[in-house]
């Protein structure tokens, strides 16, 4: 009877140990997608050129910043308002790469803490005393500061120009808005010289993480990606419509407030997002992207029948569709038409939840960038 059991009990290790092989077998026949090959075409050809166009963009507005400084007449005036205006659609490009070097910058808090804090920005002009490094003063620097400096600082072109010519404070105003750019320029360079082969060639290090765990590239990606989307769902439109407020809209703390350019913004930065899922380029070249990724493993939505891949790529068409009827400035059509703006929210929200749960799920991902806590 003991020879019986222990026959019957060898029989099950080994048809466990071959089983658990075929498993392993099975896992690796599985995961045969070129990881490597996407990580590359994103990093070649969607981060690296972002950057370059942002750093490109950021020195000619450097360079329309010193011309005004130096000539504050109305032609440099308004070359420096459309330089700025250029940089910024560039930065929505960029935003959604917050890791490696950006991370250590800190690029996204420093560059873009919106809405700005038009009083402590009016404080450190007449006190001509401020730590731009301090984290007390991301709200009154980058990108939302140089918006109010250029855009918000008068009624009207004439009394923006005034306010740096016969102002009393026209000197400070011109020295605060050439250390904002002095700021944004250093640390923009030194993100995209660290992506660099010429400078810390973090590109190597990007396309080779192929692992698929939370520290991975792919991990880090998919996070950035929910983060970012969340900045567009409750940033750049549900703060301002008034999601937050219990439907008191706060028009003034929209993206691009005084440049009033804020649903392009928008545009930008749904579109930029859009691209990295579908590893497009900024010609349009489709090459190896997350979509491709979830295709590869059949990926379906949680709630739904159907490829995943498709379903977030028909939002992201929705998106898209629905920002473009909002006419800017985004700020007064919250106050007179708030159903455009109400219509974009609700697909914005429904690509959020295949973002944030139906893609991480399907990848085997952990979320832990949750800036709202939903």
């Amino acid at each position: 009877m003991k020879s019986h059991i222990l026959f019957l009990f060898s029989v099950l290790i080994v048809a466990s140990v071959i089983s658990c092989k075929k498993e392993d077998k099975d896992d690796q026949l599985k995961d045969q997608f070129d990881r490597k090959a996407m990580l590359e075409n994103i990093g070649n050809n969607i981060i690296v050129p972002n950057y370059l166009s942002l750093k490109t963009k950021i020195a000619a507005l450097e360079t329309a910043v010193t011309a005004f400084s130096g000539n504050s007449d109305s032609a440099n005036l308004v070359n420096v308002q459309n330089s700025f205006k250029e940089a910024y659609r560039s930065w929505q490009l960029c935003s959604v790469f917050e890791f490696g070097p950006a991370d250590q910058e800190m690029l996204r808090a420093n560059l873009n803490t919106f809405p700005t804090d038009t009083s402590k920005i009016n404080s450190n002009i007449v006190s001509g005393t401020y730590d731009l490094t301090a984290v007390a003063s991301r709200d009154a620097k980058g990108f939302p500061a140089l918006d109010y400096l250029f855009f918000g600082t008068g009624t009207g072109f004439n009394a923006i120009l005034a306010t740096y010519t016969t102002d009393s404070k026209a000197a400070g105003r011109r020295n605060y808005m050439s250390a904002l750019m002095s700021e944004i320029k250093t640390k923009v360079n030194a993100v995209y010289n660290a992506w660099t082969a010429a400078g810390g060639n973090y590109i190597a290090t990007f396309a080779a993480n192929t692992g698929s765990g939370a520290g991975s590239s792919i991990g880090m990606l998919v996070n950035q990606i929910v983060f970012d989307w969340d900045i567009l769902r409750n940033g750049q439109i549900g703060i301002p419509l008034g999601k937050k407020t219990l439907g008191t809209p706060l028009p003034e703390k929209v993206e691009g407030y005084y440049s009033k350019i804020s649903v392009e913004l928008a545009l930008k930065h749904y579109k930029a997002i859009e691209d990295l899922f579908s590893g497009k380029d900024g010609s349009g070249n489709d090459g190896k992207g997350m979509d491709d990724y979830l295709t590869y493993f059949d990926a379906h939505p949680l709630y739904t029948s159907g490829s995943l891949s498709d379903a977030i790529k028909a939002q992201f068409t929705l998106v898209g569709n629905k920002l473009q009827l909002i006419p800017d400035p985004l700020s007064g059509t919250i106050l007179t038409n708030s159903a455009l703006v109400e219509n974009a929210y609700i697909e914005i929200q429904k690509a959020y939840i295949l973002l944030k749960t139906d893609m991480p799920s399907a990848m085997g991902l952990t979320i832990d960038q949750d800036p709202d806590g939903d």
